[in-house]
């Protein structure tokens, strides 16, 4: 199982949060940057990002939340909101796991069932939904610029998007 948080905090010593949540199996989404400003004076820079993190993690992550001076909020959102975010969740581990550009055929065949994230024990039906909003996601993470998409010989491949 996995908890969706809302983090708030400097930017200062941030990278530390992202890699361990990123190393325990989770995943961070939706950075905002903000500067915080009086008049011309700067005063500072401040993220805010959604977390989902693996439940046995959440001592850990709220002790680094602490370390490094931030606030975080746990977030109710509905069944079908969990679902997507565990949705985002399994295709995230899937192309991390292929490590390159890939298109929706081969995407579909490295997500097994159970997925990563176990979504088919949070679906009231037996059949796993994740084919039918497989392109609404693969869609929406481009726009958070967690993956990046580039046409091939006339075929749309996938990949994470990557660090420069």
């Amino acid at each position: 199982m996995y908890q969706i948080m809302h983090f708030r905090g400097g930017i200062y010593r941030f990278d530390e949060l992202v890699e361990f949540v990123e190393d325990t199996g989770g995943i961070v989404l939706n950075r905002d940057f903000f500067e915080i400003s009086r008049g011309d004076s700067y005063l500072s820079q401040e993220v805010h990002v959604l977390l989902i993190v693996p439940e046995d993690e959440l001592d850990n992550v709220k002790s680094i939340i602490s370390k490094i001076k931030g606030m975080v909020d746990d977030i109710d959102i509905s069944d079908d909101q969990y679902i997507l975010f565990l949705s985002y969740l399994s295709i995230y581990d899937a192309l991390s796991r292929i490590r390159g550009w890939t298109d929706r055929d081969i995407l579909k065949e490295t997500i097994n069932c159970p997925c990563y994230s176990e979504l088919c024990t949070h679906l009231q039906e037996e059949i796993c939904q994740l084919d039918e909003i497989l392109e609404e996601i693969l869609s929406q993470l481009s726009q958070t610029g967690l993956i990046e998409s580039k046409e091939f010989h006339g075929k749309l491949k996938f990949r994470l998007k990557i660090e420069e």
